[in-house]
């Protein structure tokens, strides 16, 4: 098994123990394919260890198809497949699965074919073309959080800093009063004494990166976006071929979102995606597994016009753009 040598269960694509490991997105999994995979001839998209064919297999289904392009997964799902005796019940292919490929003999598609930003991983690639197929998980969004937040906050997730021996409250205070906790600090431990900020936070759209190391750690937004709400969103949905009850080409680039800023005038708004996937009454958001956060949050200090979000559907990226 020269492939097993290869195969790196913690940073492998498709077989890594955080993603085979994510419970609440093995537990999603389970619920989709329950009650529609039964007496049905199935394909799975991005077979890896082969955990959601295993799942159909489970609830009834009469046979797989499954597309696994990497070699050395493509072996492990050879041998997973033998020692479970499922060589009458899965065929695997070594190959990247595209939709212009045609279906045959076909009722329902399965696929984990998505990174946190939904798009980058291929998914806009396996949405079929054609009607007639159910395609599992059905629906999938991008929801739009805001929040307020003191510009205290903004200056810590915008500068780099991975010293955990800093006051940081995170609140607009006096300033004389930080600066004095921080000295007391740096002579209890024999530090360098800290500067105060120097970045200033210019009007409009500022953005820092999403897993950037901060006094209070690695993605601290995350914490604090759970205070706010959704202000814009989009459902696509696969089966009826629509965006928020519009149709839609499948074979378009991007998504727009629009925000109105009348509410956020002379104040700093902290504004997160939140991505994820749903079917009927089960839904799962990719920033609470193994995906980690959407990436491309963004601070809006003192905005001038309204914000539109452009989600790229073939790579992902999301976009940030103010119009007056």
């Amino acid at each position: 098994m020269e492939f097993l040598q290869r195969i790196d269960f913690k940073n492998h694509d498709g077989v890594n123990l955080a993603m085979i490991n994510d419970f609440m997105r093995n537990q999603f999994y389970d619920r989709v394919l329950e009650n529609r995979v039964q007496d049905q001839h199935c394909m799975d998209i991005g077979f890896g260890t082969g955990l959601l064919s295993v799942l159909a297999i489970k609830h009834g289904a009469i046979d797989i198809v499954a597309y696994e392009s990497d070699v050395d997964r493509y072996e492990l799902g050879c041998q997973m497949i033998d020692l479970l005796g499922l060589q009458n019940r899965i065929t695997l292919l070594n190959q990247r699965y595209d939709h212009t490929m045609g279906l045959h003999n076909i009722d329902v598609i399965f696929t984990e074919t998505v990174n946190g930003n939904l798009w980058w991983e291929g998914l806009h690639n396996s949405i079929p073309r054609s009607p007639g197929y159910q395609f599992l998980p059905g629906q999938y969004f991008l929801e739009m959080h805001a929040v307020l937040v003191p510009e205290a906050f903004a200056h810590g997730l915008i500068e780099y800093s991975e010293d955990s021996y800093k006051f940081a409250p995170g609140i607009n205070i006096n300033e004389k009063f930080v600066s004095a906790v921080n000295l007391m600090i740096a002579k209890k431990y024999q530090l360098p004494v800290q500067t105060k900020n120097k970045t200033v936070l210019q009007p409009g759209i500022v953005t820092f990166e999403r897993q950037q190391s901060t006094v209070w750690g690695w993605i601290p937004y995350q914490r604090a976006i759970a205070q706010g709400q959704c202000v814009a969103n989009y459902v696509l949905d696969i089966e009826r071929s629509t965006v928020n009850d519009r149709p839609i080409d499948f074979d378009q680039r991007r998504l727009e979102l629009h925000i109105n800023t009348d509410q956020y005038q002379n104040q700093t708004v902290l504004i997160v995606p939140r991505a994820g996937m749903q079917h009927d009454n089960n839904k799962m958001y990719l920033d609470t597994g193994h995906w980690g956060p959407t990436e491309d949050p963004i601070i809006l200090h003192r905005p001038k016009g309204n914000l539109v979000v452009t989600h790229n559907l073939h790579n992902g990226k999301i976009s940030y753009q103010l119009k007056e």
